[in-house]
């Protein structure tokens, strides 16, 4: 994962937490985990509730320097869940912009291995990619809890250090199963769940997508605040709201013999950026063949034509 042309400049970081329960309204962060791609830790622990606001604001600070965050199931439970620690100590309202990358989500719903899986766990999945014996924690995550309570009883530094390791191990292997996932349909999951990119400096995350009557559109984010675009020509339209970050792009291809494509000198950026794309035919970018996609050239032109409008 971490090589593919969509992350390869990134700066990507895999994150979980470990929690006293599911619920944000009454349960607390128990430690925030990160790793790097390369493997390196990073860890910090609630010593007591009182500690929590910490905690929650240095795990908040390591996100906003990351562009991806690899979590398993992070987008209906860790990050919803720092964002509504973050939200009770009035340290923020929303999270900064960045691509979630849920791989529970993405293994589940493109890996053919998936339907043959009796549990989709993160555990079940080691063991499906041959990582198993390279966890060496102690406990499973749900003993994580009456230790946390054991320690704040007792302060003993050896439960501490099993719900590190156990959190350890997990951010560990999350690194290791996305190095084997070289077998994802890259172009294809960027296509229809979005993807983020850089321009110069600037973020720009696309959020999806799709041929609606022929023409391609995709909904983006970018930060707010930036000058108000909205232009109107022959082949695309794009709008940027500068109060919500919002932005749509369309691009109207010609059609011909079941082909959809675009003359690369009427998109800004293009002609520059996608010549070399398998799919571009004498000055044409076809995008989509009796009604298949070409992800990859679609991708590319998306992101062409944002970056000559939002680089800094």
């Amino acid at each position: 994962m971490f090589n593919s042309t969509y992350f390869r400049e990134l700066n990507t970081t895999v994150f979980d937490i470990e929690t006293t329960g599911l619920f944000h309204s009454r349960d607390c962060i128990i430690n925030a985990g990160f790793c790097s791609p390369d493997g390196t830790v990073w860890q910090n622990f609630t010593e007591d509730p009182a500690d929590e606001a910490r905690v929650v604001e240095e795990a908040l600070e390591m996100i906003s320097q990351a562009d991806a965050v690899v979590t398993y199931n992070g987008d209906t439970f860790d990050l919803p869940f720092l964002l509504r620690r973050a939200q009770k100590y009035g340290l923020c309202e929303r999270l900064p912009l960045l691509w979630s990358v849920d791989l529970y989500r993405w293994l589940k719903k493109y890996w053919p291995g998936a339907a043959s899986m009796k549990s989709m766990s993160q555990k079940s999945v080691e063991e499906a990619f041959g990582l198993s014996e390279r966890r060496t924690d102690e406990i499973p995550g749900g003993d994580c809890i009456p230790l946390y309570n054991y320690y704040l009883q007792t302060k003993d530094e050896k439960a501490k250090d099993t719900i590190l390791l156990h959190n350890a191990d997990d951010v560990r292997q999350l690194a290791r199963i996305a190095f084997k996932c070289n077998f994802l349909p890259y172009h294809d999951i960027a296509f229809r769940e979005g993807f983020l990119f850089k321009a110069g400096s600037r973020k720009i995350l696309t959020k999806g997508s799709a041929f609606k009557k022929n023409a391609l559109v995709t909904d983006v984010r970018l930060e707010k605040g930036l000058l108000p675009v909205s232009a109107y020509e022959d082949q695309y339209h794009l709008e940027y709201d500068m109060f919500t970050g919002k932005a749509t792009l369309e691009i109207f291809p010609a059609e011909k013999e079941g082909f959809l494509y675009v003359d690369l000198e009427k998109i800004p950026g293009a002609a520059e950026t996608c010549k070399e794309l398998p799919a571009f035919h004498s000055g044409y970018l076809i995008l989509a063949e009796n009604g298949e996609p070409g992800t990859r050239a679609c991708n590319a032109l998306t992101k062409a034509a944002l970056s000559a409008y939002f680089n800094d």
